[in-house]
């Protein structure tokens, strides 16, 4: 079972050593086990960069004149409240970002309502977010990578759900362009469980690693390096 597989104790000590330069709290990493696994792939993503040698800087946002680290464990919040990572190399910079709310690929002005999507964890352009409102969407053109993330194995359907929301949010991604595992720096889209893929779930990715599509999975026994 995918809860006893997740060590929210140790992943929450992890996490606070990891932050340890935003004086983060073992509180500020989630109640709910969800929430930790959510902190703990958000902090994987920024360690995957660390890894290549970028320079990473926390960006926390002013609660009463002080600097607080702050994650968004809630589809509702604007932006600037929480905290992010902006990854520098050389002469260009890009976001890290929790719940940040993007903008399909199809979405129109002309649109009764917004076709939005708040993703788990977002990789966007530099941009300054200050002014965006809870429900605003940040332009899907703004949007390098994204991933999903769940406390729970997998089956076919959620590796199915997951392949929809790549077609929603970056569709060229589902095109025949995967020539082997991903050599761009920039993580693909991915879907990440704690658990484990079931039988039915390492058929479905099978057949999309078959069809080439640029995204990965990431699971208990294949982590994200």
């Amino acid at each position: 079972m995918a809860e006893y597989l997740f060590d929210q104790k140790k992943t929450k000590t992890d996490l606070r050593d990891f932050f340890k330069n935003e004086k983060a709290k073992i509180n500020d990493f989630g109640s709910a086990v969800n929430q930790t696994f959510e902190a703990y792939v958000f902090a994987k993503a920024i360690e995957h960069y660390n890894s290549l040698g970028f320079t990473i800087k926390i960006v926390n946002p002013k609660v009463d004149g002080k600097s607080v680290f702050k994650l968004k464990f809630s589809t509702r919040g604007a932006p600037a409240k929480y905290s992010y990572a902006l990854i520098s190399h050389e002469d260009f910079q890009f976001q890290i970002r929790h719940q940040l709310r993007i903008s399909t690929k199809s979405d129109a002005s002309n649109l009764y309502h917004s076709a939005n999507i708040c993703c788990d964890i977002s990789i966007i352009e530099d941009n300054d977010l200050s002014l965006y409102s809870t429900d605003q969407p940040l332009p899907n053109d703004q949007l390098i990578s994204f991933g999903e993330v769940k406390h729970m194995s997998a089956f076919a359907e959620l590796v199915a759900s997951f392949v929809g929301l790549v077609h929603e949010l970056q569709p060229s991604r589902l095109r025949k362009i995967r020539k082997g595992k991903n050599t761009n720096f920039h993580l693909a889209p991915f879907l990440y469980v704690s658990g484990y893929l079931n039988p039915t779930a390492k058929g479905i990715f099978q057949s999309i690693q078959k069809r080439k599509y640029d995204l990965d999975i990431y699971s208990y026994d294949n982590p994200m390096k």
